[in-house]
């Protein structure tokens, strides 16, 4: 068999070894129009002993999002559990997973995930208990380190914190429980979405801010395998139709911070998202709460633009401006510098646009800079200690300064943005914001 149909098998049957049966109510196999015959007849033969294992087959390809709503709606049991179809699960995992939905229906749980290798399927352990979901304000889902307040609200409520559920403010997606009813009551998928893409962050933020909560449980050990690619095509171009479910998942969820992002996107402005009555009249008939209310109480990791003193592409008087040219998407990666972009571009814009905060910290989408009080400037995440990640601007000269003395400077021979003791009348050491707060 393949390994597509390989790790199908291996998901179902790993579900009903490492289970009680009791629990148990199906596990249910949604076919979104496959053209893979193993997954035809040779699926059927597969599992034909298993009567607790059934397969659901749609009539045509809808994508991911729909095909996880049309698979929910045929699902019998009073907890919705979502797997891909490429998962282990390990001894002991579900228990934790159905606690928390049996004291609060509301709750939503998503197991720690391990690593399994997409071409050996060798089962390995990974470190997703030392971390939460969080976001950016490209609405992408990042694995941020658990904050202070959490740890401290684990050590306060639980005998055995380091195991405690976490309160996570986004999910990866692909794996997580929820109550049947209550999945249908907060509305379900949203169908004018596309094939995948967003779906996880606009639930995430439903969740939160319609009354719900969102938990990873340390516990509960699920084996997954990251593929270097997705194996479907989008039914049609890619970015448009991921471009299309983050520009509905902003307009219907972010209200007066809907500008700041079509600032940082400003080509997603003028694309169609479709009809979004009833998303808009769902989250009135729930009495949400508002975006920044999921920011201050949920994730306030993240700046609203409030919150900042500038941000936008930070430029030098020639025409540079900081680029972070998506490294800022790991850390440890340094800041470099580049020709100031006109607008043009998908990722023009985000590359270089930089947050300045109240509070001191220079930002880029993903991750603060720290300049380890040495030369070179590097994206790590905030830790909202100060120190060598607190920058200092100084409205009356433009200069971005820190308490060693040094100031943030353009280093035009290497192309990368450094700090270098302040000099006086230095042009590259004069940094102008596109958008100012002060």
């Amino acid at each position: 068999v393949s390994t597509q149909s390989t790790g199908l098998l291996r998901t179902a049957f790993t579900v009903l070894k490492e289970s009680d049966p009791r629990l148990i109510n199906e596990i249910l196999l949604y076919d979104d129009c496959s053209t893979n015959d193993e997954l035809k007849a040779p699926l059927e033969r597969h599992i034909a002993d298993y009567p607790k294992i059934r397969i659901v087959r749609a009539t045509e390809r809808g994508g991911l999002v729909r095909a996880r709503l049309f698979a929910s709606r045929a699902a019998r049991g009073q907890v919705l559990l979502f797997l891909d179809a490429h998962c282990e699960p390990t001894p002991g995992w579900l228990e934790p997973l159905l606690e928390p939905i049996a004291k609060d229906r509301t709750a939503v749980t998503m197991p720690s995930l391990d690593d399994i290798n997409w071409q050996t399927l060798e089962y390995s352990g990974a470190d997703t208990i030392w971390v939460i979901g969080g976001v950016n304000w490209l609405i992408n889902m990042l694995w941020a380190p658990i904050p202070k307040r959490e740890v401290e609200r684990r050590q306060h409520n639980d005998p055995y914190p380091v195991t405690a559920n976490l309160r996570t403010a986004t999910m990866a997606g692909g794996l997580f429980a929820m109550d049947r009813q209550y999945f249908k009551d907060l509305g379900e998928y949203d169908q004018g979405m596309g094939v995948w893409g967003g779906e996880n962050m606009e639930l995430s933020f439903r969740i939160w801010m319609c009354g719900g909560s969102m938990l990873f449980i340390p516990c509960s050990k699920v084996g997954h395998i990251f593929r270097p690619a997705h194996p479907y095509d989008f039914m049609g171009n890619n970015a448009d139709v991921v471009a299309k479910n983050y520009i509905r998942t902003a307009r219907v969820w972010f209200d007066e911070e809907l500008d700041f992002y079509f600032k940082i996107r400003p080509h997603f402005e003028t694309i169609d998202a479709g009809d979004l009555t009833d998303r808009y009249e769902l989250r009135k008939r729930l009495n949400c709460k508002s975006y920044a209310w999921f920011i201050r109480n949920v994730y306030p990791e993240l700046p609203l633009e409030r919150d900042l003193i500038g941000s936008g592409q930070l430029r030098t008087a020639d025409g540079r401006c900081m680029d972070t040219r998506g490294k800022d998407l790991a850390q440890g990666n340094i800041l470099h510098l580049g020709t100031c972009h006109t607008g043009e571009g998908r990722n023009s814009n985000s590359n270089r646009f930089m947050m300045f905060t109240k509070d001191g910290r220079l930002m880029g989408l993903n991750f603060c800079l720290d300049s380890g009080y040495g030369e070179e400037l590097k994206f790590y995440n905030c830790h909202n200690q100060g120190g060598a990640q607190h920058f200092n601007y100084d409205i009356a000269t433009s200069k971005i300064t820190q308490n060693n003395g040094r100031c943030v400077t353009a280093d035009v021979e290497k192309n990368k943005v450094i700090t270098a003791p302040c000099k006086e009348g230095d042009p590259y050491q004069v940094w102008e914001f596109d958008y100012k707060y002060f």
